[in-house]
């Protein structure tokens, strides 16, 4: 007789007649980075989030529930009555490109005054449009000849300036952008010099949760709405690959709203869009 002990979690539950966690990264692999406010992989047992407390400036790794749901009583119970600020948001892809911020004056808010941030009745990070962003790895992302696409779910703020979600470059040379822009009409993604402009109508750009995804196939760029196509342009490849940041370009430009989610794939996910907004809309319900 096989002993209890020696039963995976995994093989438990299925002797237990609870169905095995499925998410987001099991279905859609490959991603090159991953950062959620949920668990995307079975095979993820990590934490999600590490946050600072500004109390004492302590901080604590926090992870998810028996749900795969941010662990909340464990954020509850490390920020008490004080705000909470991601430190790190840790990359579920099993690449180990976590986004971090080591400067407390810049790091996203997540707890305000004992409360949890929420969008749409689902936990968030909330980032102010002065200063908060997350660094990434550089080279995350290979683009030289590589196709790629790029999803975040994400409500903005603001309505009069150009706010960037997903950034790879170093100062106004741009290797990959994922923006709201005012100025050219929408939101944009960028694969070398030069916008892909997307008209979008004033309360679609600004002031809705929705998700933005940006693909690159060849030298074809295109930009999507959930699962609609605003728009589409050709950009060549570009040789040099800089630093890399969530919600700011380098140093300028920070978002002003709220996220949730963030997926960088070095392929093509274009033809995968429909499944993964059926996915990521199961669970934020967006509007």
């Amino acid at each position: 007789m096989i002993s209890a002990t020696t039963i995976s979690p995994l093989n438990r539950r299925i002797l237990d007649g609870v169905p095995s966690f499925v998410g987001l990264l099991d279905t859609y692999p490959n991603a090159a980075a991953a950062y959620s406010v949920r668990r995307l992989s079975s095979s993820y047992e990590d934490a999600l989030i590490r946050v600072r407390e500004d109390g004492g400036d302590t901080e604590a790794d926090i992870g998810f529930d028996a749900n795969g749901n941010l662990d909340t009583a464990a954020l509850l119970s490390h920020c008490g009555a004080n705000n909470g600020y991601v430190v790190t948001w840790y990359d579920q892809s099993g690449n180990s490109n976590n986004a971090t911020q080591s400067t407390a004056g810049n790091q996203p808010q997540i707890v305000t005054g004992g409360i949890i941030n929420s969008e749409n009745s689902k936990y968030c990070l909330t980032l102010n449009g002065s200063s908060m962003k997350l660094d990434l790895p550089a080279g995350l992302l290979t683009f030289t000849n590589q196709d790629n696409s790029c999803y975040a779910i994400t409500k903005s703020n603001n309505n009069s300036t150009r706010e960037r979600v997903v950034f790879f470059g170093s100062g106004t040379s741009t290797r990959m952008n994922l923006a709201y822009d005012i100025g050219l009409n929408g939101v944009t993604y960028v694969n070398s010099t030069g916008f892909s402009n997307g008209v979008f109508t004033t309360t679609i750009k600004r002031g809705v949760q929705f998700m933005l995804f940006g693909d690159k196939s060849g030298t074809t760029q295109e930009l999507f709405s959930n699962t609609t196509s605003i728009g589409s342009n050709s950009k060549g490849d570009d040789i040099a690959v800089a630093n890399g940041s969530l919600f700011a370009g380098d140093t300028i430009q920070f978002f002003n709203g709220t996220c949730q989610e963030v997926v960088l794939f070095n392929e093509s996910y274009k033809s995968q869009i429909i499944g993964i907004f059926n996915n990521v809309n199961q669970y934020y319900t967006l509007p």
